[in-house]
């Protein structure tokens, strides 16, 4: 059987081509405007009149620069209008195409069924499949086929127009900082602010008011949230809506933010931190010191005696803000602020002995976001600041935590660090070497290294870096040599030479400093009278056998307390044991001396050599009087190398060494038989005694 087919759909293309008709007419209105606008500023009004001095050069470069943007803004708004009117042009065309095709399908149907209307028995001829019926219907089958191509052709045209439009119109917005992408309205702002601080100053400082005003001070749903933060974005890098933002926030809403994004309150979108990264970031402090910015920004936000509460939930804060975006660059955290929150985080460590912010990061956050503090670390690394580098360094708290620690990457972020900030030629420069030396030497300044807190890796992978920064600061290798040698020593020297003894073992470190000091003994005039020339080295020959003497008495120290440490062990575990009463008794009072033997836990210990060179007062005497023979003063010379180095070893003081204990298999078994004696004596004591309780009489022996 034969049917007559539908009618296709013929859809006019979406649009309205009256709506845009309109838009093409304001985008023409505007293009006038600019029009005249660059005329006019490209005349007479391209100058101040009658201003002078830097006003009239600050007003000319503002007109310029206004005038260049009317240019180029009319000239994109000329090239978009000439771009909408064709693509208007084109969908009104389209629509009449339409409208064609759906009058010519009309008529096309009506004529079909007026031909098969003539047919007899229509019925039957469409059941029978009358040729004429097959005919007429196949007809009209291939007429609504070429119309559907045509039909396709004309939307396909139009669309590719509308794409080819967008694409224009997309680049004529780049002309104000725009990408033709929703957002375009902050980035606009953000491109024209600077170009006109007239307004755009006074725009940015309002807009980053009312952000931060909504951002903590109105309830919203996450998307809400999301919305306005994205919004932000763009402008949160210009430093006019930056101040508006941390001015506004103040300690209080920054402290909340903080420990709002360590709890996670705002899920795992990076939005809230890269927008409060990038405000602290570009925030300018004013110059007073009571100023809102310059507080919010230099506020401790991580408290170190804080037990309970939200500090280290604030740590985690800063952890999302150090990852949000890469500080240093625009868009992300001041390399000072992340030196500034490295000492807040590593005084919390200090203080309650664990990292700050440990167990308050969320499990799910990447990784490197665990440890704050190291946290910092890679990132002063990365930034290359030697400024920021040294003020953490500078701070004594900071060194001490520093070294006490195991690294990840067995200390390359902290040894860049330290090369960064010794490289820093300021006073800042110099007190992150003399405190890392003095950090460096922790614990030795009594002699005995058993509270020393030092982690002997990461001393080793910094003395090199420290070694350099004295390379930079020489006057602080010269000034403590010097008064060590001539006795006028002040209050922390002791500690810096003892930490320069330290970087004295890498042998890398050692000749760098003696090449420091052979330059300086070259540079002085008459080197025989004058006593630093002759004292520095002999003072520095005193630090080195101090160092020498270091690994073999730190040795001894952790073998006797590990042997402590065993025995220790072993008696409380076998204490039990004593109780035993009888032959069982004896017989464990005969096996466990062999036992804690066999098994290292009887106290005994043993360092090994001491294996280091050794420096004494004539090495110094015969070094001086090799450089003064030949001006005839070696004795002299000789004679104040020895009282220099003298003085030096009596401010770096005798680090003893315990004696080593050894317990011989003899020794043992006399121990095992007096023990065997005692009890033996005991349990004829305790028989005499249960003798007497029952009335008896012992025999004297």
């Amino acid at each position: 059987m034969i049917v007559v087919p539908e009618p296709i759909p013929l859809d006019q293309p979406p649009g309205n081509a009256e709506a845009l008709r309109e838009v093409v007419q304001d985008v023409a209105r505007a293009a006038f405007h600019l029009t005249v606008l660059s005329g006019e500023l490209g005349g007479r009004a391209a100058s101040a009149p009658h201003w002078v001095g830097d006003d009239a050069a600050a007003a000319t470069t503002q007109v310029a620069a206004t005038a260049t943007l009317a240019r180029s803004s009319k000239d994109a708004v000329l090239t978009a209008m000439h771009r909408l009117s064709a693509h208007c042009d084109r969908l009104e065309e389209a629509r009449r195409q339409v409208a064609a095709l759906q009058q010519e399908q009309d008529d096309d149907f009506r004529a079909a069924w007026t031909r098969l209307s003539r047919f007899d028995g229509p019925r039957e001829t469409m059941t029978n499949e009358a040729p004429e019926w097959v005919a007429a219907v196949e007809e009209l089958r291939a007429t609504e086929a070429s119309r559907r191509r045509r039909h396709a052709t004309v939307l396909e045209e139009v669309a590719d127009d509308a794409v080819a439009t967008a694409r224009v119109l997309a680049d004529c917005c780049a002309a104000v900082g725009g990408r033709g992408t929703r957002g375009d309205e902050s980035r606009v702002v953000a491109y024209l602010a600077p170009r006109l601080p007239g307004w755009g100053d006074a725009e940015l400082a309002t807009r980053g008011r009312e952000f931060a005003d909504d951002l903590i001070g109105r309830s919203m749903r996450p998307e809400e949230r999301q919305a306005l933060v994205e919004r932000a974005l763009p402008l949160a890098q210009e430093p006019a809506f930056a101040t508006a933002v941390v001015g506004a926030l103040g300690v209080e809403g920054i402290q909340l933010l903080l420990v709002a994004l360590g709890a996670n309150q705002f899920g795992s979108s990076p939005a809230v931190p890269r927008v409060l990264a990038a405000a602290l970031g570009a925030a300018v402090p004013g110059a007073e010191p009571r100023d809102p910015v310059r507080t919010a920004l230099t506020h401790v936000y991580v408290g170190s005696e804080e037990h309970l509460g939200d500090a280290d939930l604030a740590a985690a804060g800063m952890a999302a803000l150090l990852v949000a975006a890469r500080p240093g660059s625009r868009g992300g955290l001041r390399l000072d602020t992340v030196a500034q929150w490295g000492r807040q985080l590593l005084r919390r460590e200090a203080a309650q002995g664990v990292f700050a912010g440990a167990g308050a990061v969320p499990a799910d956050w990447a990784p490197d976001t665990f440890d704050p503090a190291a946290l910092v670390i890679d990132v002063l690394a990365a930034g290359g600041d030697g400024r920021a580098a040294a003020a953490l360094l500078a701070d004594e708290e900071s060194w001490g935590v520093l070294l006490t620690r195991r690294w990840a990457d067995d200390g390359a972020s902290l040894a860049a660090v330290v090369t960064l900030a010794g490289a820093e030629t300021g006073p800042a420069g110099a007190a992150s070497v003399v405190t890392g030396l003095t950090a460096l030497a922790g614990g030795l300044d009594d002699g005995d290294s058993t509270d020393r807190a030092v982690n002997d890796g990461t001393a080793a992978r910094i003395a090199l870096p420290l070694a350099t920064g004295l390379t930079v600061h020489t006057e602080v290798l010269i000034d403590s040599l010097s008064a060590a040698a001539d006795g006028t020593v002040a209050s922390g020297t002791g500690d810096v030479l003892r930490g320069l003894s330290v970087l004295t073992l890498d042998r890398t470190a050692a000749t760098r400093l003696q090449e420091v000091l052979t330059a300086w003994t070259e540079r002085q005039q008459a080197a025989v009278d004058a006593l630093p020339a002759v004292a520095v080295p002999a003072a520095y020959l005193a630090v080195r056998e101090y160092g020498q003497r270091l690994p073999h008495a730190l040795r001894a120290f952790a073998e006797q307390k590990a042997a402590d440490q065993r025995k220790w062990l072993w008696d409380s575990a076998t204490a039990p044991l004593q109780l035993v009463q009888g032959t069982g008794g004896r017989v464990v009072g005969l096996v466990e001396p062999f036992a804690a033997k066999l098994l290292g836990a009887d106290g005994s210990w043993d360092a090994g050599e001491d294996e280091g060179l050794v420096f004494d007062r004539e090495d110094a005497a015969a070094a001086a009087a090799a450089r003064a023979r030949s001006s005839g003063q070696a004795d002299r010379a000789a004679g104040e190398a020895r009282t220099a180095f003298d003085r030096t070893a009596k401010v770096l003081g005798t680090m003893r060494t315990p004696t080593a204990v050894h317990h011989s298999w003899a020794e043992t078994a006399l121990d095992a038989a007096a023990g065997e004696a005692i009890e033996i004596s005991h349990h004829r004591a305790d028989m005499h005694v249960n003798r007497m309780l029952a009335g008896a009489h012992p025999a004297v022996p």
